[in-house]
């Protein structure tokens, strides 16, 4: 899970923390040692590590598989933070650990609440409309998409996921266009061209779509689109 910068800064600020380096020390601890990290993050958490050794022990949490824990350690975190923008970077994370913990729901309630505390958050955009999109809310995906790409108009990987939530949606013209504008965004996005391979079988290229597919395997060689794409080749009727 991504640690992002804004909170970094903000629990460096707290007057808790004596050392700059030993947020650090315990968040390379936690995700790389996750055992150690967690109680070294409760120690901490015991002597006054405040709002760092809290989210320390929530990055330990989750490397330790224990996502919905880790999730409910950031919501009380974000409860007692006055930073909006912390704040939103906190649920938003809370979000992404409840996807991993397979409860849509639950992420879904977090991404809500990160993009009414920073309604411009294009982490929380993207982990709310690939929620929905997980969920059968294409409608309710392809609006946050709409939100992020005015923010971040050349995103190719909100371009994919649109072109995904189109393509799901009886869309397949819509696909096509949002998968190429993906492509020209980012020539080396897999996901693009597994996007454009799906809009074109659908719209009956054939030859297209086996050609986008055959791509994604070399750009995703043994990956996850890489499997799904020689897959979907093999069973494409000639």
């Amino acid at each position: 899970m991504r640690l992002t910068p804004f909170i970094a800064a903000t629990f460096l600020a707290t007057p808790a923390l004596a050392q700059v380096t030993t947020y650090d020390d315990c968040i390379q601890t936690a995700l790389n040692q996750p055992s150690t990290g967690l109680s070294v993050a409760q120690n901490w958490q015991a002597q006054g590590g405040g709002a760092a050794a809290s989210h320390c022990r929530a990055m330990a949490l989750a490397a330790l598989g224990s996502y919905a824990e880790a999730a409910r350690a950031l919501e009380a975190l974000a409860l007692i933070t006055l930073d909006t923008l912390a704040q939103a970077d906190l649920y938003m994370q809370a979000g992404d650990f409840q996807i991993s913990a397979g409860n849509a729901p639950a992420a879904r309630a977090f991404f809500d609440k990160a993009i009414a505390a920073d309604p411009q958050s294009i982490g929380a955009l993207d982990g709310r409309a690939r929620t929905m999109a997980a969920m059968g809310d294409f409608a309710g995906a392809i609006a946050d998409i709409n939100r992020l790409l005015w923010l971040a108009p050349n995103d190719a990987e909100a371009l994919a996921l649109r072109a995904a939530a189109r393509r799901k949606s009886d869309d397949p013209s819509g696909a096509l266009a949002d998968a190429e504008a993906a492509i020209a965004a980012d020539p080396s996005s897999a996901v693009a061209y597994f996007e454009r391979g799906a809009a074109r079988a659908v719209t009956g290229d054939r030859a297209g779509a086996r050609a986008d597919w055959q791509e994604v395997e070399r750009l995703d060689p043994g990956g996850e689109f890489g499997q799904l794409a020689a897959t979907n080749r093999a069973r494409l009727p000639l």
